[in-house]
């Protein structure tokens, strides 16, 4: 063992404060993320803005965090499956989308809704999505482009964190599964609830039933079978 691998053994057996003290001695030497450069300042600095940021601002965060999870660690599982990652082009109205053959699936991904910092949670035990574009705004016809479509994307994937601890528990439902709204039933209703993490035959906490689902669902649309909601 050469000198470095010594020192890295080392530095592998020291107490947690230790090594904290190690890392404070050496951090103007290490770069921990390009964003550091690209900003012109300390990663510790880029957190502590979040973390003093507004509720809104950090829902952003949180979003982004579990589209960047499910693209990295959840996606690549389906290979096994036959999927293939067919990242979208441009902005549209889905965050990614998976190909098998001739058959595309699009997935948009979304966190589940907090209130006062945890997990909101309705008396029936059902947790809640929120399931809408954050920026508002109409389109030529005067219509609000805040509400999604049920056209605009085939699966929902639930970031399940703030119930479960971690950043790799979702639920997915195909998009025709959920709840229109009354008086506009070509959009999804914005509030949308969630069971218990597991899978009820509609929402299911595994990506490859819940694609095998999104066909059906789009037969039982066609064939217009009532939508399913969870009141």
């Amino acid at each position: 063992m050469d000198d470095f691998e010594k020192l890295r053994a080392a530095a592998r057996a020291l107490t947690p404060d230790q090594k904290q003290q190690i890392f404070a001695d050496i951090r103007d030497g290490v770069l921990i993320h390009p964003l550091e450069r690209q900003f012109h300042v300390n990663a510790e600095i880029i957190l502590e803005a979040i973390h003093r940021a507004p509720d809104i601002t950090q829902r952003g965060v949180r979003g982004l965090i579990a589209e960047l999870t499910f693209v990295i660690d959840i996606m690549p599982k389906m290979e096994a499956e036959g999927w293939k990652n067919d990242p979208p082009i441009g902005e549209q109205a889905y965050d990614a989308r998976l190909k098998k053959g001739n058959q595309s699936i699009r997935i948009q991904v979304k966190t589940q809704r907090r209130a006062k910092g945890v997990a909101m949670q309705r008396r029936n035990g059902f947790h809640v999505v929120e399931v809408q574009r954050t920026r508002t705004g109409t389109d030529g016809e005067g219509q609000a482009t805040r509400p999604y479509r049920f056209d605009e994307f085939d699966l929902l994937a639930v970031c399940m964190q703030a119930s479960t601890g971690s950043w790799h528990s979702f639920m997915y439902i195909p998009s025709k599964s959920l709840k229109p709204k009354r008086k506009a039933p070509e959009q999804i209703n914005t509030m949308q609830a969630i069971p218990a993490f597991g899978d009820d035959g509609v929402w299911s906490n595994d990506l490859a039933t819940a694609l095998g689902r999104v066909n059906d669902a789009v037969e039982a649309a066609a064939g217009d079978a009532p939508m399913l909601s969870f009141e």
